[in-house]
């Protein structure tokens, strides 16, 4: 059981940390690889990837399901999908098909 602390900010290039819970640190940077995708029913999708700052390997690859609000239609999340692929945390709980074709 591993706990991850990420500290980011949401703007591309922006240098972060992720902290794992025996204190090691990795650098990492932020890339949105495409624009929101809206399916114009109140619901979109937004996927950033976390790369590591000096060998620009792909460590994460994080998407939200956002649903906008109808009070003001702003976005808010409805769910998270954080896919892990350090090594220490592969294939990850029911990742192993994800790892297979995809790592």
């Amino acid at each position: 059981d591993h706990n991850v602390v990420a500290t980011a900010s949401l703007s591309e290039g922006k240098q972060s940390i992720i902290e794992n819970d025996d204190g090691v640190q990795e650098y990492y940077t932020i890339e949105f690889p495409w624009d929101t995708l809206d399916y114009y029913d109140g619901t979109a999708w937004l996927e950033c990837r976390l790369r590591d700052k000096l060998s620009d390997e792909l460590l994460c690859v994080l998407g939200w399901s956002l649903e906008k609000s109808s009070s003001d239609s702003s976005w808010l999340i409805d769910g998270i999908d954080w896919q892990d692929f350090r090594e220490r945390y592969r294939p990850g709980i029911g990742r192993e098909e994800w790892e297979r074709i995809c790592g």
